[in-house]
């Protein structure tokens, strides 16, 4: 894999970056649009992608993909 040396990732760059599937890090991408989870990734839109800060990603302990494991907000 290359070496990253920029600020923001692609949808794509970003799940090869994590390791996880394009499936899943656009639920995780959707959570975050309806601030469901995630609340600490940075997010961009440019023209029509989204765009996802490396360092928000870096910060971030857990990234949440699925809506099922989100506490319920009694």
């Amino acid at each position: 894999m290359a070496i990253i040396q920029q600020g923001w990732l692609t949808k794509k760059q970003a799940a090869a970056y994590l390791g996880v599937s394009l499936r899943g890090m656009g639920y995780a991408i959707d959570l975050k649009k309806r601030n469901l989870a995630n609340e600490t990734l940075v997010l961009k839109k440019y023209g029509n992608r989204t765009l996802i800060s490396i360092q928000s990603i870096d910060e971030t302990e857990t990234i949440i993909i699925n809506e099922k494991k989100i506490a319920p907000h009694n």
